[in-house]
């Protein structure tokens, strides 16, 4: 009887060890943010070159990204039409070195979580949702807003789709992605660490003559990462 009590607590023992003295974790914030935007127009005047998302943007003090597009139209006289069409894309990249240096460790689990914080849709569509349904993984050293100007912005942030579908939540709703596999490769120097990129789910370019529309404003980054020590 005593010998199987002893048993079961060696093995208790055994279990809550690596939990104890081996696991951790890190919560980053992001090192760095910004925005680009690509913009094609038709527009003698070019008097629209900000629109309404880079508004909400510069409204909420740049501490967000924005993600989606926005078309603008004005029928004119003679074919002066006035036409805009804007793409965004937001990036973050977070400092994971923590977990390179020693003492030696490995990334057991990763999730990057977002707050939808402001954003816009066609009216057809009902009450505003994300629009931020694809994150990539930057290929490059990028710039955007709010480190430059919005108009003075990239044309784009380059990057390699590395999750598609994600979830399109209302305005307030906090999301949540597994990235485990993209900082294993950062923290194993497999791939260079640029960052993440989000895109829309459409990305049209083009004079397009109509009012849709579909942007978001994301913030509140962070980065959870569980580790164990080798």
């Amino acid at each position: 009887m005593q010998s199987g009590l002893f048993r079961r607590r060696i093995l208790l023992a055994l279990v809550l060890l690596p939990l104890l003295g081996g696991c951790s974790s890190y919560v980053f914030g992001p090192k760095k943010v910004g925005s680009s935007s690509h913009l094609e127009f038709q527009d003698e005047g070019k008097d629209k070159l900000v629109g309404d998302a880079t508004m909400a943007l510069y409204k909420e003090g740049t501490i967000g990204v924005l993600v989606g597009w926005e078309h603008s139209f004005q029928a004119g006289n003679d074919s002066k039409d006035q036409i805009y069409n804007r793409i965004y894309r937001g990036a973050v990249r977070f400092d994971v070195d923590p977990l390179v240096a020693p003492p030696a460790k490995t990334v057991t689990k990763a999730i990057l979580s977002y707050t939808v914080q402001n954003g816009a849709q066609s009216s057809s569509k009902g009450s505003p949702e994300s629009c931020a349904t694809k994150l990539l993984l930057a290929t490059e050293g990028w710039l955007g807003a709010p480190e430059t100007d919005i108009t003075k912005a990239p044309d784009t942030i380059p990057g390699d789709l590395y999750k598609d579908g994600l979830p399109e939540k209302p305005v307030g709703s906090i999301i949540r992605i597994d990235v485990t596999d993209a900082v294993k490769a950062w923290t194993t120097g497999a791939k260079p660490n640029y960052g993440f990129v989000f895109a829309g789910s459409t990305e049209e370019k083009g004079l397009i003559k109509d009012n849709d529309k579909c942007w978001t404003l994301l913030g509140g980054f962070s980065l959870r990462v569980n580790y164990s020590k080798l």
